[in-house]
């Protein structure tokens, strides 16, 4: 599925650009539009015209006249616009934990570098530290962070990470400001290999508990934590010892069911769900089952998929 990556790629890059100009709200709308793309089951080409693609969600007639035109042409005329007025920017190097779009344009402007192996061997010499708003200590971070890209693709076999999740999930749950948590994602789908985990936490106090959760210690007293990605009251990212990355997302209660239902997958099933809610007029997202601004479902999951007249499906077939 070829089309699916690379129109992922460039509604991603055009979001980037956006983003540099600070436009409001579309960089977000060609990120999530990115995200619907590269999770289609089959080629974005198979979709039809603009109205099948509008049915996707995320999908409005901007972005679907883009695909459209990436379809027919081979490029999208408003990012080779805004290579034009602003120059391309690396997606290599917007892979790389630390570095936003002002600090890859800094380093490709400055240092000519597009390529992960090309900034390792800069940031090895000593050529990041000098650059405008880069120190030693962030040239150092982005180095741990370039060197640990591989990580990101790695997948690690269930039975070798199983207890450290468990271990966790135990720790996470005995927090006092924890309502409810639970793995979701593929580990809870049962796959024999893992890229990385998902926890699911309900909280009215996530900072509270993200603090918490960072200092958490294991059995035999290390930390459970080594590197944090993200830390707000949305979301926790870290990585745990091994490299295994570890996302925790916090949710009030009312959207548990929706929320572990979108976050368990597998894309084709959510997609197949989606798509059951689109036929009635509905939405269906993470947040849950909607018509209109109402809400259908969203507290269990087998609510929703009573409401889609559907016979709940367990996780570990979905």
């Amino acid at each position: 599925m070829g089309n699916n990556q690379a129109i992922s790629s460039k509604l991603n890059q055009i979001a980037t650009l956006l983003a540099e100009q600070e436009v409001a709200f579309k960089p977000a709308a060609y990120r999530r539009a990115a995200q619907v793309i590269e999770e289609l089951p089959r080629d974005v080409s198979e979709y039809g015209d603009a109205k099948e693609l509008k049915k996707l969600p995320g999908i409005g007639d901007a972005i679907a006249g883009k695909i459209i035109e990436y379809l027919e042409t081979g490029e999208i005329s408003l990012l080779q616009k805004l290579q034009a007025e602003q120059g391309g920017i690396s997606a290599d190097l917007m892979d790389i934990e630390g570095l936003g779009p002002k600090r890859v344009r800094t380093i490709q402007d400055e240092l000519g570098i597009t390529t992960i192996p090309q900034l390792i061997v800069a940031a090895k010499n000593g050529k990041l530290r000098d650059l405008p708003r880069f120190d030693e200590l962030l040239e150092k971070k982005i180095l741990e962070h370039a060197l640990r890209v591989g990580e990101r693709l790695k997948r690690f076999p269930r039975e070798e990470i199983a207890d450290d999740v468990e271990e966790l999930l135990d720790a996470i749950t005995k927090i006092k400001e924890v309502q409810k948590a639970t793995v979701a994602g593929s580990y809870r789908r049962e796959k024999e290999t893992v890229g990385d985990i998902d926890i699911l936490v309900t909280t009215t106090k996530p900072v509270e508990v993200g603090d918490k959760v960072v200092a958490l210690r294991r059995a035999q007293g290390d930390n459970f934590v080594r590197d944090i990605a993200a830390h707000g009251d949305k979301k926790l990212s870290f990585d745990l010892q091994n490299g295994l990355r570890v996302d925790i997302r916090f949710l009030p209660a009312a959207q548990w069911g929706s929320a572990l239902l979108y976050f368990t997958g597998s894309k084709e099933h959510n997609i197949l769900m989606r798509k059951k809610a689109i036929a009635r007029g509905w939405k269906l997202s993470e947040y849950g089952l909607f018509e209109g601004e109402n809400i259908i479902a969203s507290e269990t999951e087998e609510e929703i998929f009573e409401a889609l007249e559907m016979e709940y499906v367990e996780p570990r077939n979905r």
